[in-house]
């Protein structure tokens, strides 16, 4: 098993998301020194591991020199050259079979390429055109922007881009020599290859499971052998001898592309760091077997706007100028860079299987999660990781006995979870908790003041659950459970929680019916499920005043939402001075919705949120998370999230 790092409360699980593991980066790897016969030393401790959204374990590679070739080899990797390369994430693997076929499912290009099958194996008998939309698709699947350009003829790639690609052939030589200065990663010790890697003398004519010999000094794993490696760069056995000394991404036209890495069927001259080879990047007439091609994908490191300085680079000796490579991370950047929306959003979320035709579906957030992406807004929004919230902070608003019944229905689904409307599968609670735990890590980021504000994009949805009753499609009440959370862990005594979601939020009032700590404010048509939310319902005992709804009757439009923010809202909130605003952002008042009979459009929910955000600017500094709660007509979900999220993201103006 590859190691995984930690996350909320004592539990490993898998670091997700595609930005927000990029804040590793402003953490980097103290200098690498140089030793007295001038090898390079590679960084102090483990480089920062990261899990994607499709499984995939990154590393992040410090920026540095290296010298990049060989003298005495093959014609094609000289001169040596000193190169420098910027930091990067890289795939700890080779892409696995159950990798590419999770990310290319019901695409055109899903069918399954390799001849050695297995779940773990690398995936073989790719083109280099099918790899570079695997890079795409991956993109695309964790809102990531796209960076080829598969229309393009030939395809190119945009390297400002923020998605996954295919290493460059200084990315890949990089790597695969972590600091060192021999024949491979490990030194220039042959015997020592069958540690390292699958090549003609140990593998038995085919592929292994990727990981499963030593990692190199980096933690990557398999770059000797197992396949050989893909590379962004056109062939050319001459490119050494020219080309920049910075990022090199190799000549513009070219009929073969580079290949990289020993393979199962390579002898050990051929599994070098520095060894080349090319092929025709669809198959034409190759010259390699297909079986023993694959790739492993890179992706920039746009967190970190740190770039190596002059400085660092006069004080070496001509000596080490000429030595092996040196990773040297630069300083950090002078201007910190801006705060930007925050982003939860999960694979898992998916795993919450409702059953055929059910309105609560996981195509909701792929429709809303490949809109954004389309739209090219995941390139600016920072992606936060979720955790599963420990079961302390679902007990603060739910009963105990409540919670062991959803574990326990969970473990007999599938079943219906107190009311027919809200169906179960065996992963549900897990995902449940994820879904609370993705919110709760939207708070941390929102009053550390890593973002300054976020969207959630999970499910399960929330506002309809109550301290022992689910309903509505609801489980866990995420916005109440994270109401509670800011008061007792950041003590932000004051939360307002504003619910635009067609229906009441009938779970989260009677949670806080009493409490005066928490301004809930409901707009929601009415007469209409669950039949809750009167307008002279304001609470009771202390909470009395602290309850606000606006019941709307159906067929309401932008205007009568508006008119209810700005006449109800505003006054309540602007005297209540909240520390902290949550929204139940519920999207089946959209005019589309079959669930609701409203007549709202995507732009007013955008305006619905400047209201907000209005708010939280005038007493919070701007803290705002949202969650996702209804929204059952894909497109129009789709459209409203992207006003929404603009309008979240207008807080940077």
């Amino acid at each position: 098993m590859l190691n995984s790092p930690p996350t909320r409360g004592d539990r490993l699980l898998p670091a997700r998301g595609f930005a927000a593991a990029l804040t590793c980066g402003l953490c980097v790897l103290t200098l690498a020194s140089c030793r007295k016969d001038n090898a390079a030393t590679p960084p102090q401790g483990p480089l920062p591991v990261m899990k994607t959204f499709s499984g995939a374990e990154m590393v992040l590679v410090p920026g540095g020199w290296f010298h990049m070739g060989s003298q005495d080899r093959k014609a094609d990797e000289s001169p040596a050259r000193r190169v420098w390369v910027d930091a990067f994430w890289i795939d700890r693997t080779e892409v696995t079979q159950e990798q590419y076929d999770k990310v290319l499912e019901g695409d055109v290009f899903a069918a399954k390429p390799s001849a050695f099958k297995g779940p773990r194996r690398p995936v073989e008998q790719v083109t280099w055109a099918k790899a570079a939309v695997y890079c795409n698709r991956r993109s695309q699947a964790e809102g990531l922007q796209p960076c080829y350009d598969e229309e393009a003829e030939p395809v190119t790639c945009d390297f400002t881009a923020n998605g996954y690609r295919l290493p460059t052939e200084a990315e890949w030589e990089y790597a695969c020599r972590a600091g060192s200065s021999g024949d491979y990663g490990f030194g220039s010790e042959g015997g020592r290859l069958k540690d390292h890697a699958w090549y003609a003398d140990n593998s038995g004519k085919c592929t292994h499971d990727v990981g499963t010999r030593q990692p190199n000094a980096w933690g990557l794993y398999d770059m000797h052998g197992n396949v050989a490696e893909w590379c962004n760069d056109v062939y050319d056995a001459a490119s050494y001898k020219a080309g920049p000394d910075r990022n090199p991404r190799g000549p513009r036209d070219g009929e073969k592309r580079v290949l990289r890495g020993g393979a199962w069927n390579f002898k050990a001259e051929s599994c070098r760091s520095g060894a080349r080879a090319a092929e025709n990047p669809g198959f034409q007439d190759a010259c390699f077997s297909r079986d023993a091609i694959g790739f492993r994908c890179v992706r920039a490191n746009v967190g970190d706007s740190r770039a190596e300085t002059r400085t660092g680079a006069m004080t070496q000796t001509k000596a080490a100028a000429k030595a092996a490579p040196v990773a040297t991370p630069a300083p950090p950047a002078t201007q910190p860079a801006k705060k930007r929306t925050g982003f939860v959003y999960d694979p898992a979320y998916l795993e919450h299987k409702t059953g055929p035709r059910h309105p609560e579906r996981p195509e909701r957030l792929t429709a809303i999660v490949k809109h954004l992406a389309r739209r090219g807004l995941m390139g600016k929004l920072e992606a936060i990781k979720a955790s599963p919230a420990e079961l302390a902070r679902i007990t603060a608003v739910h009963s105990e006995a409540y919670v062991r019944r959803v574990q326990t229905t969970c473990r007999d689904a599938p079943a219906t979870l107190d009311s027919g409307d809200t169906p179960v599968c065996a992963r549900s609670c897990e995902i449940a908790l994820l879904a609370a735990g993705g919110v709760l890590s939207a708070c941390d980021a929102v009053v550390e003041g890593r973002v300054s504000s976020a969207f959630c994009a999970i499910r399960p949805p929330g506002h309809h659950a109550r301290r022992d009753r689910a309903m509505g499609f609801c489980i866990f009440n995420n916005v109440a459970v994270a109401a509670r959370y800011v008061q007792q862990k950041h003590k932000l005594q004051r939360v307002l929680i504003v619910d635009w979601d067609v229906h009441h939020g009938n779970g989260t009032q009677e949670l806080f019916h009493e409490d005066p700590s928490i301004l809930h404010f409901d707009v929601h048509q009415h007469p209409f499920y669950p039949g809750t939310g009167q307008a002279d319902d304001t609470g009771s005992g202390k909470g009395v005043g602290s309850k606000i709804n606006v019941p709307l009757p159906s067929g309401s439009t932008d205007d009568d939402y508006l008119r209810a923010f700005e006449q109800k809202l505003v006054p309540a909130a602007m005297k209540f001075k909240p520390q902290f605003v949550l929204i139940s952002a519920g999207f089946d008042a959209h005019c589309d919705d079959t669930l609701g009979g409203m007549k709202l459009t995507a732009e007013g929910f955008g305006k619905m949120t400047a209201i907000v955000r209005r708010i939280a600017d005038a007493c919070c500094d701007g803290r705002i998370v949202s969650v996702l709660e209804g929204g059952y007509a894909l497109e129009g979900l789709s459209e409203s999230v992207e006003a929404h999220v603009r309008a979240l993201l207008a807080t940077q103006d």
